[in-house]
């Protein structure tokens, strides 16, 4: 899916290389004009990694500390005990940069709405954002038009991480 067929998502960064001396071998610069607050709010978010305008892979997020904190799990992964998935997306980000393609993280903010929740015994009223709902109709919306998932949502689509990327990620993980 051609990103540029989206209304509701905004581009607000560009994955780029870094030295090959890093232990990480990408990092992302976030756009000017998208503010610390946006980044690193504690909210509701679907993000997109899109190369070369295409969308490879979509997520959603409500971790403390925002996108920049999610994405701190990719181009960190190579850093303590990542998952396969943190580790893998970055090595699939490093190759399609070393291919010369565009890498760019794309996000769709839903509105936070006040509602009132229940626990145990009290109920309180609390802002919400629906981002599981909001990722969960994007991956439909995906698949309706192209029979599957993003080919980086290798849960979704039912399919195994590559040979490569699986030995990488149990050398990376026995040398801990």
């Amino acid at each position: 899916m051609i990103i540029s067929k989206l209304k509701y998502a905004k581009e607000i960064g560009t994955f780029y290389l870094t030295k090959d001396s890093d232990l990480n071998k990408i990092n992302i610069k976030y756009h000017k004009n998208i503010s610390t607050k946006d980044l690193t709010e504690q909210r509701g978010h679907v993000y997109l990694i899109v190369s070369d305008n295409e969308i490879k892979k979509i997520g959603g997020t409500r971790a403390k500390g925002g996108i920049r904190a999610t994405m701190r799990f990719y181009v960190k992964s190579k850093q303590g005990g990542p998952s396969i998935r943190s580790f893998g997306i970055q090595i699939l980000i490093e190759n399609e940069l070393k291919n010369k393609k565009e890498v760019k993280l794309w996000l769709i903010s839903n509105p936070r709405v006040r509602t009132k929740i229940y626990g145990l015994a009290t109920s309180d009223v609390v802002k919400i954002a629906a981002f599981k709902e909001s990722e969960n109709l994007c991956k439909r919306e995906y698949k309706k038009i192209n029979k599957r998932y993003p080919p980086w949502n290798y849960q979704e689509n039912k399919e195994k991480w590559p040979d490569d990327i699986k030995k990488r990620y149990r050398d990376m993980m026995k040398d801990r």
